[in-house]
């Protein structure tokens, strides 16, 4: 259990008169018995009987029952620490730092310029086989040019193979340059590998939709796929880490060039960002 939360269990707990011991985020002699009154008042709310949990999983039960009660959802309380109750230790350590609900990605209208005139993936393709010049076919490749990264890439299926190069489509070589600078200028190197973004997951790969008939944007080299084993294809906003709330400024200069998350704006594939638009 993170430090933080156990510092806002030791708050709440306090302010409800269960506990008496230091503010410290760490463990001390009195938060046990604190973290059994508060389990026993709410077992009807628990998953399971608490009866032979271990302290640690009483005391993230005990977070969950309190982030609940400010309406933070933590999922399901059953003392086990997982995405949504991740996310919902972010947003009530929101709320008690401002007084303010942390905004959701999910009430967020995606930016939708687009200064470089990326074309639309309508049914066919046609627009976007005539913007790239390049229709995709098995055993062939679109035509790329090579970027480079201004932080360290590592490779999120082979972490022995390390770059600061990738490669996409002449027409959005440009573009794809602004941003990576930008972003790294904004956040730095340090704080963008906390955030995982030193996780490439590619940009060329001709090949399908999954699961359809029409053709990846990764087909044109004008899509890239960032920390996939932390961003599943079918997870949402409470599980995905790209939709936390240190990565707004993140799509924020994404979206000034007109690319598109499908996170941002279908709530899946949060790894996945694209130069063409949506229909």
């Amino acid at each position: 259990m993170k430090q933080g939360a156990l510092r806002i269990l030791q708050e709440i707990l306090t302010e409800s008169g269960r506990y008496s011991g230091p503010i410290t985020g760490q463990l001390t002699d009195e938060l046990p018995a604190a973290v059994d009154g508060k389990i026993e008042d709410c077992k009807a709310e628990l998953t399971a009987s608490p009866e032979n949990w271990s302290d640690k999983r009483k005391r993230v039960a005990a977070f969950q029952l309190a982030c609940k009660d400010a309406e933070c959802d933590p999922g399901p309380i059953d003392g086990l620490w997982g995405q949504l109750t991740d996310y919902a230790y972010l947003e009530i350590e929101h709320l008690r730092r401002t007084g303010v609900p942390l905004l959701k990605f999910r009430d967020i209208i995606p930016g939708n310029e687009n200064p470089n005139n990326w074309p639309t993936d309508r049914p066919g393709q046609a627009e976007v086989m005539d913007f790239f010049g390049y229709r995709p076919k098995h055993r062939t490749e679109p035509p790329t040019v090579i970027v480079d990264c201004p932080w360290k890439l590592t490779l999120d299926f082979n972490h022995s193979i390390k770059t600061s190069r990738i490669g996409c489509h002449p027409k959005v070589a440009d573009s794809l340059s602004r941003i990576l600078h930008a972003i790294h200028d904004h956040y730095g190197t340090d704080a963008l590998r906390e955030m995982g973004m030193h996780m490439y997951g590619g940009c060329k790969n001709v090949r399908t939709k999954r699961g359809g008939s029409t053709w990846s944007t990764h087909s044109w080299a004008a899509a890239i796929d960032w920390d996939p084993s932390n961003n599943d294809l079918e997870w949402g906003w409470q599980k995905a880490h790209m939709a936390r709330p240190e990565f707004l400024k993140f799509w924020e200069i994404w979206e000034a060039e007109g690319w598109v998350s499908l996170g941002r704006q279908r709530n899946f594939d949060w790894m996945h960002v694209q130069a063409i638009k949506l229909p």
